[in-house]
C-alpha cells in the first residue's frame, strides 16, 4: 500500500514539473516571437528607409542586404549591403556621410552595432 502511494505521489510530482516547465518554456517562446517581430517591423522600416534615401540621393534600383548577427543575450549587429554601381565612385567623405544618413533611423538604437559596405 506505501508503495502504491508512493509511486502515485511520485508520478503526479513529476506531471506538476512537466506542467509547470511547459508554462515556462510557452511564455519564453512567445517573448522570442514578439522580439522576432518586433526586429522585423524595425527591420522593414529601415529597408524602407533606407532606399528611400538612397533614390532621393540619385541612386535608384539600389540593392540592400541587412543581415545580422546576435551573440548570448546581447543586442544584435547588423551588415548592411549596398549594392550600386554609382556609389562605387563616391569619395570617402561622401560615403561616410551616406552611412550617417543611413544610421539615423530607429534600428540603429536598438542595434549594438550597423556596418554599412558599398559593393
Amino acid at each position: 500500500m506505501k508503495k502504491g502511494f508512493g509511486l502515485i505521489t511520485a508520478l503526479l510530482t513529476l506531471t506538476i514539473a512537466f506542467c509547470v516547465n511547459g508554462t515556462v518554456m510557452s511564455k519564453e517562446r512567445d517573448d522570442r516571437a514578439r522580439e522576432y517581430e518586433r526586429y522585423a517591423a524595425l527591420e522593414g522600416e529601415f529597408l524602407t528607409k533606407t532606399r528611400q534615401l538612397l533614390e532621393d540621393e540619385g541612386y535608384r534600383n539600389c540593392g540592400v542586404t541587412i543581415t545580422w548577427t546576435r551573440e548570448g543575450g546581447a543586442a544584435r549587429k547588423y551588415l548592411v549591403e549596398i549594392h550600386h554601381r554609382g556609389i562605387d565612385g563616391l569619395g570617402e567623405k561622401e560615403r561616410e556621410r551616406l552611412s550617417e544618413s543611413l544610421c539615423r533611423t530607429e534600428l540603429s538604437g536598438e542595434a549594438e552595432e550597423i556596418l554599412i559596405i558599398y559593393s
